[in-house]
């Protein structure tokens, strides 16, 4: 940790004093297992806590320091690894905001928002206490007496990088500058965090980790008892994300740490640096005039992954270097520091005002595995495409991830989904031509704690329990397949080697699909392999780049086929931008953003394509409202297309056209294969229920509504895949009547 300390000779004009809650959020109402997983964890981490404290005492005892300072950073003797030799903690210290763009979410940022950490409550884990009466911290920091009373420079530091806000002296802001922080010591962090996350807090900084200069060999990389407990506690407290920094080995002398040569600065991680969970945060050098998006450069320090069993870490990066902030010598001492501490900070606030913007447009906040996944989508890469064992997915971009945030159910999805075992998600989405945007699917779940390995030098044992997997499946006109697969990397023994995608992922908790060009219709699907703990996983999936989509999980709304007399009409339906050519007899599914436009052919002059039908064609076109929840009624826009090239006009009707009134239920295509369409028509509102029974009577498959449809006529799409091959009776009942038919299964 490299500084220069500046005595700043100004007088206090006024303190900004954010008073802060004892609860940031409800904590939702945990599941009966859930709360027996954070009983559980409370008696193991009191009684590891325990252990660790005595062994403090048995190395002291042998001539062990309990207390060093080295270089700028402070050390404290934790305990000792599963041989009994000593564990230190070490500090991790190297205009960041202008950099990872928070900026742009400030009062008069560019994004028309004003974001900037109100009412929002941070955990910070350090060293010891901060300044708490610094211009910049007063009024903002609650520390309990119980804690190391000792005002070190560190911890001053990086809470000033987290909340800090003055007036007098806006360079040395936070990120989250109008948030506050309930900070500790590090002694007892995980028991802390596991209460502070029962409080609602959802953001936990701890820029420290085990000292590399006291590991052995095998120790780096390996899963461990640290990264277990984190793991452990994010798992049992879906909202709350621990951000680490990644530590600062590659500065070291290689005689020490022979990684540092033998292996270019891989293999660096350590302690909870490898938590599948944690956001482990790397650092780049400060470039605040940044001209194109790979325009920086990772710091000579930062230390590099992967971990033993190939996972990507660390996860993201943020500026580390040249960061101004508070120091403790006095209340309005500030000096310039470096080190993977400083941007983890960063990424703390950043994370913070994320949720907080979150929080504007949805009734609830993240997961935080929506948090990771967000991070992950919208990172600025650098290098080769795709993620590495440096940058991790790239440079935090907090412009584009409240951008994400802002577009969803526009052009994007964040969607927070249950996977249960045995089961698939499948999600329907158009990607096309338009704005020429890259199609990219990111998925992240909280998995539970891992299996300790060995203690045998790089063992490749996979931490990952519930190894869910994502893939986007296009199907050409003549039925054939293409499947895109997420990003990986080389592993331990390839760590160098660019990230490929031509096979399922097995060892992440965050994979990413981007595929550059799309143009259709694409399957999105989430699997899983072997068999889920606790018999499901929640994830978080995030879509960009998509024109429409539509799921079999909602009801989609008909409207028939047939002219616009007025060129141009506004109505009550959704938004949708529609390409496709449909073909005769073809039933057509859309669904989209909140308002829907079926635009003229591009032939007539426009240059948006159009939406059109082969002559003859007999269809309805469902209109879905999103890939979300709202409220009906929708507004929809439809334009009349010239006739050209042999093809007619269609459109959505403006008003509803008197038809005969279709078979009660239609179910399509049958026999079956992976899928099957039920349509149904309802005479008056009702929940609905469609089930499906084998020959021996069995219910095999269930869907109930969990509201009342409108009348009128509606279409689910059911997923038949891995059912046996033979004769089966689909029922579809509503608060009138109850219909069956025979579906035929191949």
């Amino acid at each position: 940790m490299k500084k220069n300390i500046l005595h700043a000779k100004i007088l206090l004009v006024g303190l900004l004093s954010s008073g802060y809650l004892s609860a940031q959020h409800k904590v939702d109402t945990l599941p009966v297992e859930k709360q027996a997983i954070i009983r559980d964890l409370a008696v193991r981490f009191s009684s590891e806590s325990a252990r660790q404290k005595d062994e403090v005492q048995r190395l002291k005892a042998l001539g062990h320091k309990e207390f060093m300072i080295e270089n700028d950073n402070y050390k404290q003797l934790m305990g000792a690894d599963e041989k009994g030799r000593p564990m230190y903690y070490t500090t991790l210290n190297a205009g960041a905001s202008k950099m990872v763009k928070t900026t742009k979410m400030y009062n008069g940022g560019g994004l028309g928002l004003d974001i900037s950490g109100q009412n929002m409550l941070i955990g910070q884990w350090d060293f010891s206490k901060p300044r708490l009466n610094h211009q910049l911290l007063a009024g903002k920091i609650t520390y309990p007496s119980n804690q190391n009373q000792t005002i070190s420079r560190h911890s001053t530091n990086i809470a000033g990088t987290i909340v800090g806000n003055n007036t007098s002296n806006t360079n040395a802001r936070g990120i989250a500058y109008n948030a506050s922080l309930n900070a500790y010591d590090w002694v007892d962090d995980v028991s802390e965090m596991l209460v502070e996350a029962g409080k609602g807090v959802l953001t936990a900084n701890n820029s420290y980790g085990f000292d590399p200069m006291y590991l052995q060999t095998y120790q780096f990389g390996k899963y461990n008892t640290t990264a277990q407990n984190w793991d452990a506690l994010m798992y049992g407290n879906p909202y709350f994300q621990i951000v680490k920094a990644v530590g600062n080995a590659r500065d070291l002398n290689p005689a020490i740490v022979p990684q540092v040569s033998v292996k270019q600065g891989y293999d660096l991680l350590e302690g909870a640096g490898i938590a599948k969970n944690v956001l482990v945060v790397g650092s780049v050098k400060k470039n605040e005039n940044m001209m194109t998006d790979d325009e920086f450069t990772i710091s000579s320090f930062s230390s590099y992954g992967p971990a033993d069993d190939g996972r990507i870490k660390p996860d993201i990066t943020a500026p580390g270097e040249e960061i101004f902030s508070a120091i403790e010598t006095y209340n309005a001492g500030y000096g310039v520091y470096k080190g993977t501490s400083a941007a983890a900070a960063v990424v703390s606030g950043a994370v913070t005002l994320l949720q907080q913007y979150w929080k504007t447009l949805n009734p609830n906040y993240m997961w935080s595995s929506s948090v990771r996944a967000i991070l992950a989508h919208t990172a600025n890469d650098k290098g080769s495409l795709g993620p590495d064992y440096k940058y991790g997915w790239g440079l935090l971009n907090a412009e584009r991830a409240s951008q994400l945030v802002y577009s969803n159910h526009k052009n994007t999805l964040v969607k927070e989904e249950n996977l249960a075992d045995g089961k698939e998600y499948r999600l329907y989405v158009v990607a096309g031509k338009a704005d020429q945007q890259p199609l990219v699917a990111t998925l992240a779940w909280t998995d539970p704690a891992g299996n300790i390995g060995n203690t045998m030098t790089d063992d490749e044992t996979k931490a990952l329990i519930n190894d869910l997997d994502i893939s986007i499946v296009k199907k050409d006109n003549s039925g054939n397949t293409q499947t895109f697969y997420p990003w990986k990397l080389g592993g331990i023994t390839n760590y160098t080697a660019d990230a490929t995608r031509n096979s399922a992922n097995s060892v992440d908790n965050i994979e990413k699909v981007e595929i550059e060009n799309p143009n259709g219709l694409y399957q999105v699907i989430i699997r899983h392999k072997g068999n889920l703990l606790q018999g499901h996983q929640n994830f978080s999936l995030i879509i960009s780049g998509v024109s429409f989509c539509y799921s079999d999980d909602l009801y989609v709304l008909v409207r028939e086929k047939d002219n616009i007399d007025a060129p141009n009409f506004v109505g009550t339906a959704k938004q949708i931008k529609a390409s496709n050519v449909i073909k005769i007899a073809a039933d057509v599914t859309y669904k989209a953003s909140r308002t829907v436009e079926l635009l003229p052919d591009a032939s007539g002059g426009s240059k948006t394509a159009g939406f059109e039908t082969e002559l003859g064609s007999k269809f309805f076109a469902y209109i879905d409202p999103d890939c979300g929840n709202v409220d009906l009624p929708l507004l929809y826009k439809a334009q009349s297309v010239a006739r050209t090239a042999g093809k007619a006009p269609a459109s959505i009707r403006a008003e509803q056209q008197k038809v005969e009134k279709p078979e009660e239920i239609m179910v399509y295509p049958n026999p079956a294969y992976e899928e099957v369409n039920v349509k149904f028509r309802l005479e008056n509102p009702s929940k609905v229920v469609i089930a499906l029974y084998d020959a021996s009577g069995k219910e095999v498959l269930r869907q109930e509504s969990s509201q009342s449809f409108p009348a009128g006529e509606f279409m689910k799409t059911l997923n038949v895949k891995g059912l046996p091959g033979g004769a089966y009776i689909l029922y579809v009942e509503t608060a009138a009547q109850k219909t069956g038919k025979k579906l035929i299964i191949k």
